[in-house]
């Protein structure tokens, strides 16, 4: 559905939204059944309440007071959830952080509200001091392809990660 994008108000979300985001992610997953089940990757309570710690960011975006999409900036510093370990020219991964998820809730998706999502969260980064942007998608998600893309994004490599499951890495120096 198309959507006066001039109406969406953004703001950090806490982590007593998680049992929402689950929720938008749950439903994401049933939407893209038909597309491949590797499209996205399942995240949990657990590995969603970590990314509520400063300075990352979850940003939720508002529409008429319904959580329609979010965003999350994860800053995993020297643990294994850092995808700058796979960049090749990063040689301090604390200078990077991870555009972990963004979801869109299927009624509101092509209004450009990943993209702006991803804009808003690197402007975070930077104002934090970061120096690079990383993020994996799936080969089977030419959507969030396309939007870290129109970012500026570029493909570094493709990669197995989560468990094997092959993604795409994007990077971004900032």
């Amino acid at each position: 559905m198309k959507i006066d994008t001039t109406k969406i108000t953004y703001k950090p979300l806490g982590i007593d939204s998680i049992p929402a985001l689950l929720e938008m992610q749950e439903e994401t997953f049933e939407y893209a059944k038909d597309v491949n089940p590797d499209f996205l990757r399942r995240n949990t309570y657990d590995t969603l309440a970590v990314c509520f710690e400063e300075p990352s960011l979850v940003l939720g975006a508002y529409y008429e007071n319904e959580l329609i999409a979010f965003g999350i900036l994860y800053v995993a510093g020297k643990t294994d959830e850092n995808l700058a370990k796979d960049i090749d020219f990063v040689s301090d991964v604390t200078t990077n952080a991870n555009v972990k998820l963004t979801i869109v809730r299927p009624n509101y998706r092509g209004n450009g509200l990943q993209a702006s999502i991803i804009t808003k969260l690197e402007e975070h980064a930077v104002a934090c001091g970061f120096e690079y942007l990383s993020s994996t998608v799936s080969p089977f998600n030419p959507w969030s392809q396309a939007n870290l893309k129109k970012c500026n994004f570029t493909v570094h490599k493709i990669l197995k990660k989560y468990g094997g499951l092959e993604r795409i890495l994007f990077v971004k120096k900032i």
